[in-house]
């Protein structure tokens, strides 16, 4: 919603104040939507790596290894002090942190002393560099345990678009069906009636259903196998039925998007797009996202009246996961279904938690594999601009939606710190596990030419990744 000095109205409610910044290069609005979005990016990442160092910081302090330092940030000091002899800073440069144990450098004067860290045995060297992305790992895990004890918004099971000739169809299931159950399986999120379909190609199952006019009806559906492609372009087969989720209400408009231009606001329902009725996404890709440029009539409801306004896509070239480029048109806006909240006990919670990280796990695993080998391209690589985009994009959707992505980035970064590259952990890990095999460490101008190589290829990879962040945004 626009205020008063954005629509050029100087009438006597108006703020002065808002006008006084209209004179500046940035609005008073947009000053402060910038403020909140480099406090949730700075907040966040200062999550991730106090979590990361305290990984470490813990268990070096449980084998006896001395803490010197532990900051977070880089660079010159803003503030520190010094506790049970370990100096803690806050350093300028936010985009890291780092913990320094007495010893640890490659032929420093006391690196066979009591309590340095060349000095300990091999097996606490490992432990102590596999804490940190360890404790990324549990820091999701904890996140997405809170998450669902609090409670999630989820997405009600109520059917939208049903698919021509398919089995849902077929069945009898129609626009507006709620699913009860599944067999003996009580359905309360959409999630559970995809996973449960997904499973079970070819097998009969019972959908109870609740129709529009309030009456119960049982629907037996086979799911047909069918091959689909993942988030990385791989073929695997599962069970559809061929319907979608009844998604039409919106609640995101991102601000100056076309959305925002045409006067939809957050609260509508999108009822339909020209003369395509709109269920759901699958038909709004249809009627808008692939007609960029195309000026189309967005039929809406607001507070019980229709209205109808002009809208035209935003054109915007797109890559997928293979690098194959497309034309899409941008709407800016964000829509859901009925929602539900997903809640649970704490048994529950933390099942349900480790299950999220378990799979998200697997799929960022997956996405570095393919990035290394080339499958993914190397533009899709993101730095700290792309960070601060998404952080501010999910910090505009509310708390739910930033502390989930926080999950997601703790994931990232103790997957990537595993990368057998010197002078990150994994490259610490490698060294480790050959001397567990050789008997002894590997020799020290051998750790230092491979450190010297590791912050090459750090820094040439932050500098690609910046790389790629401008070129995002002057494309």
């Amino acid at each position: 919603m626009q205020d008063s000095t954005k629509r050029g109205d100087f009438g006597l409610h108006t703020n002065p104040l808002n006008h006084m910044f209209e004179l500046s290069i940035f609005s008073l609005d947009a000053v402060l939507s910038f403020g909140t979005k480099m406090l949730a990016f700075l907040g966040g990442l200062a999550a991730l790596i106090f979590i990361h160092e305290l990984g470490h910081f813990l268990v070096a302090r449980k084998v006896g290894v001395v803490v010197e330092k532990f900051s977070l940030g880089f660079g010159p000091k803003i503030v520190s002090f010094t506790r049970g002899g370990t100096e803690y800073l806050l350093a300028w440069i936010p985009l890291g942190g780092y913990v320094k144990m007495k010893g640890e450098e490659v032929g420093g004067e006391d690196a066979d002393e009591t309590g340095s860290f060349s000095a300990a045995p091999v097996l606490h060297r490992l432990a102590i560099a596999f804490a940190g992305p360890l404790f990324n790992i549990l820091f999701a895990i904890a996140i997405y345990c809170g998450v669902y004890l609090i409670g999630v918004p989820a997405l009600a099971p109520v059917v939208g678009t049903v698919k021509e000739t398919s089995p849902a169809l077929v069945a009898g299931l129609q626009t507006g069906d709620r699913i009860l159950a599944i067999g003996d399986k009580k359905i309360l999120y959409w999630e559970q009636l995809q996973k449960i379909v997904h499973e079970s190609p070819g097998r009969s199952l019972d959908f109870q259903v609740e129709r529009n006019s309030g009456t119960i009806a049982q629907v037996p559906i086979t799911p047909i196998s069918e091959q689909i492609s993942d988030l990385f372009g791989d073929k695997e087969n599962v069970g559809l039925i061929g319907i979608t989720p009844l998604v039409r209400n919106i609640f995101y408009i991102k601000e100056d998007s076309p959305a925002d231009q045409a006067g939809i606001k957050e609260g509508d329902v999108l009822i339909s797009v020209d003369d395509t009725i709109i269920f759901g996404w699958g038909d709004l890709k249809t009627a808008a996202i692939d007609k960029p440029g195309q000026e189309l009539a967005f039929r809406v409801l607001r507070s019980g009246t229709e209205i109808v306004t002009k809208l035209t896509p935003e054109s915007k070239i797109v890559k997928d996961i293979e690098g194959k480029s497309s034309e899409v048109g941008l709407l800016g806006i964000g829509m859901a279904g009925e929602m539900t909240t997903e809640k649970y006990g704490i048994f529950g919670a933390l099942t349900r938690a480790i299950d999220e990280t378990r799979r998200l796990t697997y799929l960022i695993a997956v996405s570095i594999k393919k990035m290394v080998m080339g499958s993914i391209p190397a533009d899709s690589i993101g730095g700290p601009i792309l960070i601060f985009q998404i952080y501010g994009e999910q910090a505009e959707q509310g708390f739910n939606e930033l502390i989930r992505l926080t999950a997601l980035l703790s994931i990232n970064l103790g997957l990537l710190n595993l990368l057998p590259i010197p002078v990150l952990d994994g490259g610490h890990i490698f060294f480790f596990l050959i001397e567990i095999l050789k008997g002894k460490p590997v020799s020290e101008k051998n750790r230092e030419r491979a450190q010297q190589v590791g912050i090459f290829m750090l820094l040439s990879l932050m500098v690609f990744a910046f790389y790629n962040d401008i070129m995002r945004l002057i494309s």
